[in-house]
């Protein structure tokens, strides 16, 4: 088997190492990356790992669809219910949702709705949300686009479709946000986490391939880059095994 590493085959490594067995989380509807790191996650360490939202999904082995809109996606499901239905008998919500828009901040602060102009006079209109419960009932989530540049990283968003951490500490009390929030940043060429104190995303690791000046470069904010940058833990011969053989036989995460 060839080591060598795709960008998104590093991002799914990345996401599936930080799920626990026995967790509930659940996924937009451009879900590939989050798809391929969930079955990963099950395959490994996390068999108890359970999706909820739209589906409890099952998918067909080696096959990974792009959206969870596509019915194959569904795969050999047990259940299907909505996220009204989930979130009506879970005791505690979610415990990770995985997100990605046209436009993320500083703060983890994420924007579906437009990019320039106005909302009712975007430049250009985003799909929106069409349900924003989870965000107040899941635990934590990650942020995973699958283009980093600084077009998309922005020092503010224009719209906040889904909050982070806002403007900071302060303004995350002041708005009664209790949850956890973004956790990690995953993206094509890096991970990035949030400072404790500042709630500010900071560069934590860069993928094979990168530098920490290059990612900074694609970046429309400081990265606060302090001293050396690690790399990224590549997969391990097991995971990307398990991820060609069993989950992504049809190189949809090399492509």
């Amino acid at each position: 088997m060839s080591a060598a590493v795709s960008p998104i085959e590093q991002m799914v490594v990345v996401l599936a190492r930080d799920l626990a067995d026995g967790e509930l989380g659940a996924a937009g509807a451009a879900a590939l990356v989050p798809m391929a790191a969930i079955a990963l996650a099950r395959e490994l360490h996390a068999p108890n790992l359970t999706v909820g939202g739209e589906m409890f999904f099952n998918p067909e082995p080696g096959r990974l669809y792009p959206s969870m809109l596509d019915d194959r996606a569904l795969g050999r499901c047990e259940a299907a219910e909505t996220f009204i239905e989930l979130f009506g008998h879970s005791h505690h919500g979610l415990d990770f949702f995985f997100h990605s828009g046209l436009q993320h901040d500083v703060y983890g602060n994420i924007n579906l709705h437009h990019v320039g102009g106005t909302l009712h006079a975007p430049k250009m209109r985003g799909p929106g949300a069409a349900n924003l419960s989870y965000c107040h009932t899941s635990s934590r989530y990650y942020i995973c686009p699958t283009v980093h540049t600084a077009r998309n990283f922005v020092e503010t968003v224009d719209f906040i479709t889904i909050p982070g951490h806002l403007s900071g500490p302060a303004a995350k009390r002041d708005a009664g946000l209790v949850n956890e929030g973004p956790r990690l940043v995953v993206t094509p060429r890096a991970v990035m986490d949030f400072d404790k104190t500042t709630l500010r995303m900071r560069l934590k690791s860069v993928h094979a391939g990168n530098t920490p000046e290059e990612v900074q470069r694609h970046t429309g904010f400081d990265l606060a880059i302090r001293g050396e940058v690690p790399q990224t833990r590549p997969p391990t011969e097991e995971e990307l095994r398990v991820l060609r053989e069993r989950i992504d036989t049809s190189g949809a995460l090399r492509a």
